[in-house]
């Protein structure tokens, strides 16, 4: 479910532009930053909520192809029966209160990426954030990625003090990567393996030619990059909490597109909702 994230009952698959994910560069090219409103035009609420991160959040192929941020995991609003996002919960815990919207994710999107989208979402000094982002980061990575794991490190730790510094009582989850070794498993397990090679999708983890001991290699830099969101977001107790929940074997191939055998569907990105809400602040 990363942003490498696969999740589907498996059926012929439309030949669809492209998958997208965390890691699919091929994404990167049509998404332009949502939400970049003018401040001095934007309707006053009460509560803003806000979210940042790659093709996850941006619900790449949930639905119908290519993003479908209305029903996204974190501040999607379309219908709760569909999606119950953070968004539309907060609305349920916070009935009398005026809460609106802001969605920065980008599909393709490394956390360097995201530095740049946590200060277009500091600009509304959001009061609850979300930030999910690493699986591109971890499928570009060299076998010797401690240098890599380093800048990671200090762009997630940007991205925290960036929200913090626009609103001091922000609180903001961190998710975790998803399981993208699991992802391997269900997905190889259930014809996807020639999905990801069209489409070239992570190659570090999903390409066909990749030995046991690189996948394990591959998974153990998946570890360390979620060691340090667990890391950096403990630094800021008053603001952040983690969510670890979806790092664990918890997700099945019936919460995968069948658009990309890659991304969340609907009802991956519900489950990745509730997973993520149950780690969370208002919980």
């Amino acid at each position: 479910m990363l942003d490498c994230n696969i999740w589907v009952h498996l059926k012929p698959f439309w030949v669809t532009l492209i998958v997208a994910t965390s890691f699919t560069p091929v994404h990167a090219l049509a998404q332009v930053a949502p939400d970049s409103s003018d401040l001095s035009t934007e309707q006053k609420f009460d509560f803003i909520a806000g979210s940042i991160g790659d093709s996850i959040t941006a619900a790449m192929d949930a639905n119908h192809p290519l993003a479908n941020r209305e029903i996204n995991w974190s501040t999607g609003t379309r219908s709760s029966k569909m999606v119950n996002s953070h968004a539309l919960r907060l609305r349920e815990l916070m009935p009398e209160t005026s809460i609106g919207t802001k969605n920065f994710a980008i599909s393709g999107s490394k956390s360097a990426d995201v530095v740049k989208q946590a200060k277009h979402l500091a600009k509304f000094s959001p009061d609850y954030a979300t930030v999910l982002v690493g699986a591109n980061d971890v499928c570009a990575w060299s076998t010797d990625h401690d240098a890599q794991l380093a800048e990671y490190e200090s762009d997630i730790r940007t991205i925290l003090k960036t929200l913090i510094s626009s609103n001091d009582d922000v609180k903001i989850l961190v998710s975790a990567i998803p399981n993208m070794p699991l992802l391997r498993d269900l997905g190889a397990a259930n014809g996807c393996q020639s999905r990801w090679n069209t489409l070239h999708i992570c190659p570090a983890l999903l390409g066909a030619n990749r030995t046991d001991e690189e996948r394990k290699a591959f998974a153990e830099r998946w570890q360390d990059a979620n060691q340090v969101l667990a890391r950096v977001s403990s630094e800021f107790p008053v603001n952040v909490k983690f969510a670890s929940s979806i790092a664990e074997p918890v997700f099945k191939i019936s919460h995968v597109s069948r658009l990309d055998c890659f991304h969340p569907n609907v009802s991956g990105q519900d489950f990745l909702s509730e997973m993520t809400w149950t780690d969370g602040w208002y919980y």
